[in-house]
């Protein structure tokens, strides 16, 4: 890929038991995405047409030397009188030429307008590298959520996995203190509505995972219906400080990157306007070899071959001030631009402290979720076990499987939103990719 180095992107990971198929890393994604997504391949399309676009040439600043060669043939009667009193009188006379030449042009001057045009065109060119920059970055972003989406789907199929072994034991359990006259039928029933309902809550889980795999395949731009695995570890491992973070989205930010190099090409722009107030110095140059001949006439021979050249200065004293016009559109257009900018960092900085309030309040919400899951685990086992020795009733080991479903489930969510949350902060610093 044309001077980028996408991050490698650090996490720890660890083997799935619930799954079989080929594991998919979130590295390998995001290189398959790197080769194969339509947005990155069209944004790498035109960061090679801007390469191509900021050259010397180009600019204006090189010469253009070209070979030119005719040939001429004439058959005409000739009726010819000379002063001498001779006359020429001549049917199908025969004129032949041919003429080769090699001609130089070169603006040696133009009020420094080349300079600027170059300047222009090489910042053209930063400019859709730091935009080839961004489309990588969102679609990395988006397929670290995606991913992340699938690994969360994961977990939630483990927990139900995890809860549905209790519902069976309660069951076992129910069914036994039936059948030997220490528990009623009532209580079996509703263990088996429980434990289907989990089932149940299941298959619309397993439903869900598939469509969020046929949502990342889209992304990598392979075969929507290719099987996969992934990881389903989620850690968080970048804890920025917010004063740290003011300080560096301003100059590593994306975005502001490219409005600020938008300033500069517009400033160039403005030189360029402004050249046109000078004069003009061109260099001419030419080596031209021409034979002609003719079957009648004055002169029935001629060849010439040589060098001509000149220097040619021209000066646009005025042109109906269209000059002046161009200059004043091209200086409101660099204080547009700074104003764009302007707007966008106001922008940045307030998305950039949303983003990192979201972060820290889901990392204290993890927090003391991962407590609660640990208690309702506990508080679910003794549960079963109390129901088991006839200390509780069914209705008290149901409210105590609900509490474990309900921590389980804002366990994995919440893990996941701190993620997300930890993917814009690092995309709003300009952190995904260098």
């Amino acid at each position: 890929m044309k001077r980028l180095n996408v991050i490698a992107i650090l996490f720890f990971v660890f083997a799935g038991t619930v799954f079989s198929q080929e594991k998919l890393t979130l590295e390998k994604a995001i290189e398959l995405a790197l080769k194969n997504n339509h947005s990155i391949l069209i944004s790498q399309g035109e960061n090679q047409i801007a390469a191509n676009d900021a050259t010397l040439g180009n600019a204006g600043m090189m010469p253009q030397i070209s070979f030119n060669a005719s040939g001429t043939y004439a058959a005409n009667n000739t009726d010819q009188k000379f002063a001498t009193g001779t006359e020429v009188s001549r049917k199908g006379a025969v004129s032949t030429g041919v003429a080769t030449g090699v001609a130089l042009n070169w603006t040696l001057f133009d009020g420094m307008r080349m300079f600027a045009t170059y300047d222009r065109l090489k910042t053209l060119d930063a400019m859709s590298e730091i935009n080839l920059k961004i489309a990588i970055e969102n679609t990395v972003a988006e397929i670290m959520n995606t991913y992340y989406a699938l690994a969360k789907q994961k977990q939630l199929l483990a927990t139900i996995a995890s809860s549905l072994a209790l519902y069976e034991e309660r069951v076992k359990i129910a069914e036994a203190k039936w059948k030997i006259g220490s528990g009623s039928k009532l209580d079996y029933l509703q263990a088996k509505v429980d434990m289907n309902a989990q089932k149940s809550n299941q298959l619309r889980q397993q439903n869900v995972f598939a469509e969020q795999k046929i949502a990342l395949n889209k992304l990598l731009a392979q075969a929507i219906d290719t099987d996969f695995d992934v990881d389903q570890t989620i850690d968080i491992t970048y804890q920025p400080a917010y004063s740290d973070l003011k300080t560096s989205v301003i100059n590593q930010n994306n975005s502001l990157q490219y409005l600020q190099k938008n300033i500069y090409g517009n400033e160039f722009a403005l030189r360029e306007m402004r050249s046109q107030g000078y004069p003009r110095l061109l260099l001419n140059a030419n080596y031209n070899f021409s034979n002609t001949q003719n079957q009648a006439g004055i002169v029935l021979s001629n060849q010439m071959l040589g060098f001509n050249g000149g220097l040619y200065l021209s000066w646009n004293v005025y042109n109906g001030s269209n000059a002046s016009r161009q200059i004043k559109n091209a200086q409101v257009a660099v204080n547009n631009s700074q104003l764009l900018f302007d707007e966008l960092k106001f922008s940045v900085e307030t998305s950039v402290l949303r983003a990192f309030n979201s972060f820290m309040n889901a990392q204290q919400i993890l927090k003391l979720e991962e407590e609660n899951y640990t208690l309702a685990k506990e508080n679910a086992d003794v549960a079963l076990e109390s129901f088991r020795l006839g200390a509780i009733n069914t209705l008290q080991v149901k409210e105590a499987q609900n509490s474990l479903d309900a921590a389980s489930v804002r366990l994995v969510n919440v893990r996941y939103e701190a993620k997300v949350a930890e993917t814009e902060l690092m995309r709003l610093n300009g952190a995904l990719v260098k």
